[in-house]
């Protein structure tokens, strides 16, 4: 069955087939083994296929199934691409594909490219958040499209952690994981010979370590100048180690019968805290 998009002349075949070579090949990507082997992994929506092609991701296969394509900017993307570099499915065959209850009928192969931390560079208003051996792939994603959301420079995502490129992840990131940096590296002590360079070069570099028990209130620390902000696991948070390594561990203000908050949840606080003094110079310039 030959295929078309928006109207333009047929591109190819609809693959109906579950045990096509290639679909086989692309659903092997829903496990982080296989992901691992090849190098590659899959994203799967309207908006972040859009951030992955805008912001020039080394996208290899776009995969769409034409039944599903129900508006013009799906359509759209699917025309962005070579149809060289296209995959059309039935629906039944892209839903094996999709972790959606409802699939937006598009997706694609994407190549990972393991960015080094030289990759993050200082300036005057570097922003670098550590996401320190998170479990959980929401709260990493949702770290991520936080970070990019107020401008930071960067992330860096300390190992063991949730897979950077489990669907999960990718999809609580809303595209932001093309937007800037995310850097991983295998343990915190690599982070501590990437501070000294820093230092060496002459930046004022303050590293802010979160946790529950912090003898500093977040909003008591004047972070206009480079900061590298640390937050830990859901459970464990920040092992002593690496709160060793920062020069003020905050804490934010619990009101009520809560002792703690979500990791992503505390990370957004700390971030835009951040943002704010920035933005109206200082931490005692509080808005009226």
């Amino acid at each position: 069955m030959e295929i078309q998009v928006s109207g333009s002349k047929p591109v190819g075949q609809l693959i109906t087939s579950f045990r096509n070579p290639r679909v086989k090949y692309i659903r092997s990507l829903q496990h982080r083994k296989y992901r691992q082997r090849e190098g590659r992994f899959l994203i799967e929506g309207i908006r972040v296929v859009t951030e992955a092609l805008d912001c020039e991701a080394p996208l290899e296969t776009l995969v769409y199934c034409p039944e599903l394509l129900v508006s013009d900017r799906a359509g759209a993307l699917v025309a962005r691409v070579e149809p060289s570099s296209r995959l059309a499915l039935s629906g039944d065959v892209f839903r094996t594909l999709s972790h959606r209850d409802e699939p937006q009928g598009i997706a694609a192969v994407v190549r990972i490219e393991d960015m080094p931390l030289s990759a993050i560079r200082p300036v005057k208003d570097l922003l670098v958040v550590v996401a320190h051996q998170l479990r959980d792939p929401g709260n990493l994603g949702s770290i991520i499209r936080t970070a990019d959301a107020a401008g930071a420079t960067g992330v860096v995502v300390v190992e063991p952690s949730a897979d950077l490129y489990d669907p999960q992840t990718v999809r609580a990131t809303m595209g932001s994981l093309f937007a800037l940096p995310v850097v991983r590296v295998a343990d915190a002590a690599v982070l501590a010979s990437w501070y000294a360079e820093i230092r060496a070069e002459g930046w004022p570099l303050m590293v802010v370590s979160s946790s529950a028990h912090g003898q500093t209130l977040h909003s008591d620390v004047d972070y206009r100048r480079p900061v590298v902000l640390l937050v830990g696991s859901e459970r464990e948070g920040l092992p002593e180690a690496v709160q060793s390594t920062a020069d003020v561990t905050v804490r934010l203000p619990m009101a009520g019968r809560a002792t703690s908050l979500n990791v992503s949840a505390a990370a957004a606080a700390l971030i835009y805290e951040i943002v704010r003094q920035r933005q109206t110079g200082g931490n005692n310039d509080l808005p009226s």
